[in-house]
């Protein structure tokens, strides 16, 4: 809700409770409950009360209600976990680059460690562009299983921007195998948001997957009811994306994380 002077009022009220602790104090016992409660933040679960730990109460609140800080946060911080100096990131349906830019701040401190991020939407790349600077190669193409062209609709913001009939097509995009991308890099780290078309990204690394190159697939929900058994038989083992437990039989539709067996192995090797 907004108001004139919304934040004028807002700013004294802070200046008041901390100059005034015990008044704050009053304040927060008075309308805050006391309650014993489970949140979830950043995917991790955390047991607090509503009074003592209200700053984290009000953030999974807040988090709740927003798809960046309920999913893509948690998600990009199990990327960053996974991701090792030299690897390649990968960041497919880049979109303005919120996980290449924040994953690219590693090249700091490992200077052997590259991006690419890959875009379809124009419009959408020329963003990407000035948001990532020269840190990462940007590339405005499609991926399929095939090289060529793909057709392409706009939703309402540039997340939806997806593969269409060419009947229904606004815009065309020349698309690649995404093998013949990235014959030149090592392991790579993936991160797929295709909005329905992940299978045929999938289908065009056949030889990434054959050479064992891919290590890790983020994939941000997928349409094909193929894909876990997909991975599975290339070698990967499937985890939830945000809270990083393994997946029994069913895998989600919305948030699958796959792990190569040989990064796994790495992983659990001392000394290494």
């Amino acid at each position: 809700m907004n108001f004139p002077c919304k934040k004028r009022l807002r700013h004294w009220w802070w200046i008041v409770a901390f100059k005034y602790p015990r008044f704050r104090s009053l304040l927060t016992r008075l309308l805050i409950p006391a309650r014993q409660i489970d949140i979830r933040l950043f995917g991790a679960r955390l047991r607090i009360d509503t009074r003592e730990e209200i700053g984290l109460w009000r953030a999974a609140r807040m988090a709740d209600n927003n798809i960046i800080f309920r999913d893509e946060v948690a998600s990009l911080l199990n990327l960053a976990l996974l991701l090792r100096p030299g690897d390649t990131f990968v960041d497919v349906g880049a979109n303005v680059g919120l996980y290449s830019s924040v994953l690219s701040r590693l090249r700091n401190l490992s200077p052997d460690t590259s991006y690419v991020a890959i875009e379809p939407n124009p419009k959408t790349a020329e963003r990407l562009r000035r948001s990532l600077g020269e840190t990462v190669q940007v590339l405005n193409i499609a991926l399929s299983d095939r090289a060529g062209e793909l057709g392409f609709t706009s939703g309402v913001t540039s997340g939806v921007f997806r593969v269409s009939p060419n009947q229904f097509a606004e815009i065309k995009v020349r698309c690649e195998r995404l093998e013949a991308l990235l014959r030149s890099q090592t392991n790579l780290v993936m991160k797929i948001d295709v909005e329905g078309h992940e299978l045929p990204v999938l289908r065009g690394a056949a030889a990434l997957f054959n050479e064992q190159r891919i290590k890790v697939i983020y994939i941000d929900g997928y349409s094909d009811e193929m894909i876990p058994d997909f991975l599975r038989e290339r070698g990967f083992a499937l985890y939830h994306g945000r809270a990083l437990t393994p997946c029994g039989a069913e895998a989600p539709r919305d948030s699958l994380l796959a792990i190569h067996r040989s990064r796994l192995q790495m992983r659990a090797a001392p000394n290494q």
